[in-house]
């Protein structure tokens, strides 16, 4: 049993932590979000070559979630894992007099609990996706960083609103007419369970290759295209579970920066493709992008564009 202890702040508290746990104390560190994850298990963090999970300390202790810029590194086993705190405040010895309340913690009853169990090793080491590199058009949404290979990109749109839809899945914002094409447009804030926000003027949708189709992913800001190198590409890690285990291809790395890379054709399930035909856009939208009334009548002008069916419909 260790006799020092590192302190650390959290919402105000003072907390202790074994120093035989701990690996590393980083300051000020990289913390890499990841869309769709559990409130308590934010991102993950690059470490010695490795993405390793991150936790944040909060909501294990019954404290709110938070933005945090300080991590500590601990070990169980062969795993490593961060956990994410507001502070460091020093090492304590056994015995050292307590000017503050300090709670005492048990990583392993409290935080390695919210790992998988059985996985005693790095889960996370990097696993190569692919053998070549690939360029990806990179953006934002949100305070993630996301990437689609650039093969599947058709075109990028400055922001327009989309005509709604009735009946449409709630993520759906609606369609747009491109070039006589409906094209049914995502809203990725919704579709990866983030906060909802306006539009703005950096706003774009990404119109993507969807099976025979196009849909169009409205995202806050597309900010470059960039080569990645095979090297720099890793599996989603094991861990992810749920809808994040779905849509993610894998992770990169440009530079400090970590890029989740995205399975496009996995935006949509087979039942979501089903219940967005069934809305079925009611088969026609006014080219000049008028709403769809939900009462079966067609708009009177101009001349209806129609849609494509998906395979799903079929």
């Amino acid at each position: 049993m260790s006799t020092r202890s590192l302190t650390v702040r959290l919402e105000g508290e003072l907390f202790a932590l074994p120093a035989d746990s701990v690996e590393e104390v980083l300051p000020d560190a990289p913390l890499c979000p990841i869309p769709g994850l559990p409130v308590q298990m934010p991102g993950v963090l690059r470490f010695r070559g490795a993405w390793i999970p991150l936790i944040d300390a909060g909501p294990p202790l019954g404290l709110p979630a938070g933005q945090r810029s300080n991590a500590v590194v601990l070990r169980r086993g062969r795993l490593r894992y961060a956990l994410a705190v507001d502070g460091i405040a020093g090492i304590r010895d056994q015995g050292d007099p307590d000017e503050d309340i300090i709670t005492a913690l048990d990583p392993d009853t409290l935080f390695a609990a919210q790992l998988p169990a059985g996985e005693e090793q790095d889960a996370m080491a990097d696993t190569k996706v692919r053998a070549a590199p690939i360029a990806a058009v990179v953006f934002r949404v949100g305070r993630h960083e996301l990437g689609i290979e650039i093969s599947q990109v058709h075109e990028v749109l400055s922001w327009r609103a989309p005509a709604p839809v009735p009946r449409a899945p709630a993520f759906v914002e609606g369609v747009v007419d491109i070039r006589g094409e409906v094209v049914p447009v995502v809203d990725l804030r919704k579709r990866l369970g983030l906060a909802a926000a306006e539009p703005g003027p950096d706003n774009r949708i990404i119109v993507v290759g969807y099976g025979d189709e196009h849909i169009g992913l409205i995202v806050d800001q597309v900010t470059e295209v960039s080569r990645i190198p095979d090297t720099s590409i890793s599996k989603a890690p094991k861990y992810f579970r749920g809808l994040t285990a779905e849509l993610i291809q894998g992770l990169a790395r440009l530079g400090d920066r970590l890029v989740v890379l995205l399975h496009i054709e996995r935006i949509l399930s087979s039942d979501e493709r089903i219940e967005l035909a069934d809305a079925d856009m009611l088969e026609e939208v006014a080219s000049d992008g008028a709403p769809v009334p939900d009462d079966g009548a067609q708009p009177a002008a101009p001349a209806p564009v129609r849609r494509r069916r998906s395979r799903a419909a079929d």
